[in-house]
């Protein structure tokens, strides 16, 4: 197998203002949010779903739900948007609607395309790093993946950044475990991965976890990422119980399912969380209710801790 090093290309910078002319979305009907106040960072995690054929004449196809996508993502008014199921039709539409961001994937398939990407605010951040790993037992190299796992290699995506406005560092670890009803093992076993890299990282340095779980907060793979020292921004604010289904098969409200939160946002002790929310926005388009993903949005807002630990 070859050497990580030799095929990846885990850094991306891509000019997403460079030869675009800002294109502003329509008036909208999705509310915009507003933040607590202008030093905080808001983060947006979002699984913007695949482009998988099963969705072919469902009215749920990447060109049909793109436009409530983007105003539901415009209307956020986030700093950071960590993305899973990202690909390069997603970045096409999208990059023309946020064109003061930069971008940071990375690459986990012979596609070349860059996956768990991160958007950032280039008015507001300055890139550091960028750099990630695959969630095995040897990191390092190229899709490696443990034995229990799907064919299909997991990876973190981890992005390094200074804060124009405060002079504060920021780390973002974006993320997205092996699917699957019977892939727990497998998705304890990454998250213990991507914690052991956690631990190793400073304390003082305020960090923020995203992604797309496939599992609720029961099972070892949020207990491993809490254990290295990260707090769950929902139940930080809003207490230990399950809010309810993040993923929602594209039915929103009519799931039916009262628990099943397998998308999160953490954060470590050098931030505190002072909004969260799960997104639910949704446009009724010829008389069917339309979400923008088979998963809700989250959204998280974030101080830096007065004091560092």
């Amino acid at each position: 197998m070859k050497s990580l090093q030799r095929i990846l290309l885990p850094i991306l910078s891509l000019a997403l203002a460079a030869n675009l002319a800002f294109a502003a979305a329509p008036d909208s009907d999705i509310p915009q949010r507003k933040r607590q106040s202008p030093e905080a960072v808001r983060v947006v995690s979002a699984n913007i779903r695949f482009l998988v054929p099963e969705d072919d004449g469902t009215g749920n196809e990447w060109a049909h739900r793109k436009e409530l996508a983007r105003d539901v993502l415009l209307a956020q008014d986030a700093d950071i948007i960590c993305f899973q199921e990202f690909r390069k039709a997603h970045l096409d539409f999208l990059k023309n609607f946020f064109p003061d961001y930069g971008g940071a994937g990375f690459v986990d398939g012979d596609d070349g395309q860059m996956a768990n990407m991160i958007f950032y605010s280039k008015k507001r951040f300055e890139k550091i790093a960028h750099t990630g790993a695959f969630l095995s037992p040897t990191p390092e190299v190229y899709l490696s993946t443990f034995p229990n796992a799907p064919r299909t290699a997991r990876h973190f995506n981890r992005l390094h950044l200074k804060d124009r406005l405060t002079g504060r560092e920021l780390m973002i670890w974006n993320t997205h475990f092996s699917a699957g009803g019977k892939r727990q093992p497998a998705r304890d076993a990454q998250a213990g991965v991507l914690a052991d890299f956690l631990k190793k990282q400073p304390a003082a340095i305020p960090q923020i976890v995203t992604g797309d779980f496939n599992c609720t907060a029961k099972y070892n793979a949020y207990k491993s990422i809490k254990s290295a020292g990260f707090t769950d921004t929902h139940t930080a604010l809003h207490g230990p119980a399950d809010p309810g289904y993040t993923y929602h098969k594209f039915l929103g409200h009519a799931y039916g399912k009262t628990s099943g939160k397998i998308d999160f946002i953490f954060s470590n002790a050098s931030l505190r969380p002072t909004v969260t929310e799960i997104i639910k926005d949704s446009r009724v388009t010829d008389g069917v209710r339309r979400y923008p993903s088979d998963h809700y949005f989250l959204s998280a807002e974030f101080e830096y801790a007065k004091k560092r630990p």
